[in-house]
């Protein structure tokens, strides 16, 4: 299952997220937005959206992750597909298969998985597999 990612509403008020899953709160299912969420929580399934994820450092992410940008703090544990780039923040552990065209390990940062750096036209086609 790829979900598409919910197209943007006609009018966005540019008020920061549109999401938040707090810290103590777990989500499990599809997350779609179209701007900017945040997850202080668990979520455990898959994000499809049009815009940037910011994963809080007490945050923990199992599942399938499919953004324009991922700003990792805390921990993610799955497959990544960010469209323009992926920051990996220190503290950070993310056990993953990663494909985007831009892609910031920080000092402190943990890493470990499959990394496959494409061109920002082709980051986004999650039809094609990452092993």
């Amino acid at each position: 299952m790829n979900p598409e990612p919910v197209d943007p509403p006609a009018e966005t008020p540019a008020l920061g997220p549109v999401c938040a899953i707090a810290a103590g709160t777990r989500f499990e299912g599809l997350l779609s937005f179209w701007g900017e969420a945040r997850v202080d929580g668990s979520l455990h399934g898959e994000v499809a959206a049009r815009g940037t994820l910011d994963v809080g450092p007490e945050a923990r992410i199992a599942g399938r992750v499919e953004v324009d940008t991922l700003i990792v703090a805390g921990h993610i544990d799955g497959q990544i597909f960010a469209r323009v780039r992926v920051d990996v923040l220190p503290g950070a552990h993310v056990t993953a298969a990663i494909r985007t065209p831009r892609l910031v390990v920080a000092d402190g940062a943990h890493f470990e998985g499959h990394l496959d750096m494409v061109r920002a036209a082709d980051a986004g086609a999650s039809e094609a597999s990452v092993a």
